[in-house]
């Protein structure tokens, strides 16, 4: 038996492991129940998430995931990294006068004793596995102002004698390009822009949807960093003059994380901006009840996710979550007996369960060729990423007629202008008709943030400008962050999504058919009981997950 009988019954009764197999993975344990469950879960025996929580009610603690933790930094500060890494532990939040802090080992009280000593707090340990909180370390830690300190350490001088292939591998680059993307990983940014200017590099990372500058360093440290990232994506690294596009896996104990690169020649270097597109080897598992969709939204959007065949629209600019709509409605979908295909540019989060294609064009891999293979692989449902031209807008709605529910994105800037778009693109109304069945639009607004959130009550003049108001009714509170520390001033932290759903319904394809304008459709949608975003922004707003002035920043109006 292995350190804990009880822990290796329990994992041996859930996990099916040849008897062959399960003595090797004994002899690799060497004794230890904890490298035991670690090798039934990288081995796919069970999920990390099933073993975690076996060894933890065998242990009587609870088990944490830490990627889907939320740290409070000043708890996380008051235990030195030092400490944190000979421990293997890592404090999470403060609840009343008590710490949650994860271990790897939550019943070694010596461990305990010593954590609670360096912290000041009394204890409550859970679980979790080493290599998570080796990465939550290694992220976690991470400050602007130490990055700073690593890149300035630098010595610029003997970069001059370098060329370029040994730029790109010098230990302290390699240490200031690798801190940087932690950085960004840690403060939950979707880009990084590198930019050179005259006399200094700047790093600026977009968070929630704002770009703010995090770094400077020396003009000289712009062609090693930008070197080093050109070689994590196996680009050029002499080729200056041409912009350059590739993908780097950067990966971390736990997971790899798949980010878009693309380098850009501007008067002073290369201006290179990477995008985080998330986990490939933990694909984000997203539930169509709990990406914030109202009731009103959601009810007609299931209906037609339930209809045999047709097409789905999800409509928005870059960045405003089309993608987790769209996997949120797969997940929705996906059961064992449907064959579902997707096609992406690229695949952003890599489930088990879909067949999953990435086009390459210069291999002729475009979304309107692979659609074709697609179709003769006898699909139930198929995702295309993205509809950007006429011949795979025309493919898909065929798809739709001929038996198979399509869902794909479209670039227009609400869901009734997502009809007039594809009659633009030269699709036929009696092919667009019968072939649409409803279409989502939607943009992301910032979400107060819950550290510095507060009430105050606005003026009647203000709400009538959104409401319909009169003197004789009580004004309601709204909210708004003061801005602190965790969310970096600005007094917003994460987002959440504004929707509206298009149902097309006999009407609306009459009007199709007989050439309605936009603004016909528009009328008859409103008519109809249609709420568009900015409705559905206001009300999130009286809920107070967002401001009014947030609401109004991202939508337009007409």
């Amino acid at each position: 038996m292995i350190g804990s009988e009880e822990i290796f019954k329990n994992i041996r009764e859930r996990a099916v492991i040849p008897e062959d197999q399960l003595i090797g993975l004994l002899k690799q344990a060497e004794q230890d129940y904890l490298k035991f469950a670690e090798l039934v879960y990288k081995g796919g025996y069970l999920d990390r998430d099933t073993v975690g929580m076996i060894v933890g009610d065998s242990m009587r603690r609870s088990y944490v995931q830490l990627e889907r933790t939320l740290f409070d930094r000043d708890v996380v500060s008051r235990l030195p990294k030092d400490l944190a890494r000979k421990h293997q532990a890592i404090p999470i939040y403060k609840f009343g006068n008590s710490v949650t802090v994860a271990f790897s080992r939550p019943n070694d009280q010596d461990r305990l004793d010593a954590v609670q000593k360096a912290t000041g707090f009394l204890i409550d340990p859970v679980l979790s596995f080493p290599d998570e909180i080796e990465e939550a370390i290694q992220v976690q830690y991470q400050e602007a102002a130490k990055v700073q300190e690593v890149a300035l350490s630098i010595d610029l001088k003997a970069l001059e004698r370098m060329d370029a292939a040994q730029l790109a591998q010098c230990r302290p680059v390699v240490q200031a390009a690798d801190s940087i993307l932690l950085l960004a990983l840690k403060e939950r940014a979707s880009d990084i822009h590198i930019e050179a200017k005259e006399k200094e590099v700047v790093v600026r990372f977009r968070i929630d949807g704002r770009v703010s500058t995090r770094l400077r360093f020396p003009a000289q440290l712009g062609l090693p960093l930008s070197a080093r990232y050109k070689i994590m994506a196996s680009l050029d690294i002499a080729e200056r003059r041409r912009p350059q596009d590739g993908r780097i896996g950067f990966v971390t104990p736990v997971k790899k994380v798949d980010v878009r690169f693309s380098s850009l020649p501007t008067i002073h270097g290369e201006k290179v901006v990477m995008r985080l597109l998330g986990s490939l080897s933990n694909a984000v598992q997203l539930n169509i009840d709990k990406i914030g969709i109202t009731e009103e939204i959601l009810t007609p959007l299931k209906k037609a996710l339930d209809e045999p065949n047709g097409m789905v629209l999800v409509t928005g600019p870059t960045g405003s979550g089309k993608s987790t709509t769209l996997y949120a409605a797969l997940n929705y979908l996906d059961s064992p007996d449907v064959n579902i295909t997707t096609i992406e540019d690229p695949i952003e989060y890599e489930t088990p369960t879909l067949n999953q294609s990435q086009v390459d064009v210069k291999a002729g891999r475009t979304f309107a060729a692979i659609l074709r293979s697609v179709l003769r692989q006898d699909p139930d449902i198929v995702l295309i990423g993205e509809t950007r031209d006429t011949e795979t807008a025309r493919i898909a709605a065929q798809a739709a007629l001929t038996g198979h529910l399509v869902l794909t994105s479209l670039h227009t800037n609400n869901s009734i202008q997502a009809v007039t778009r594809l009659l633009d693109m030269g699709i036929e109304p009696f092919i667009v008709a019968p072939s649409l069945l409803g279409i989502v639009g939607q943009r992301l607004v910032r979400r107060i943030c819950p550290h510095c959130k507060e009430s105050y009550r606005p003026e009647a003049s203000y709400l009538n400008e959104y409401f319909y108001w009169n003197d004789s009714m009580e004004l309601p509170p709204l909210y708004r962050g003061r801005g602190c520390e965790e969310c970096n001033g600005t007094g917003f932290r994460g987002r959440c999504g504004i929707h509206e759903f298009f149902r097309v319904n006999v009407e609306v394809r009459d009007y199709i058919l007989r050439g309605k304008t936009y603004s016909e459709m528009r009328k008859l949608a409103y008519d109809t009981g249609f709420t568009d975003m900015r409705c559905d922004g206001l009300v999130k707003a009286v809920q107070g997950l967002t401001t009014i002035e947030e609401v109004v920043r991202v939508t337009a109006t007409e």
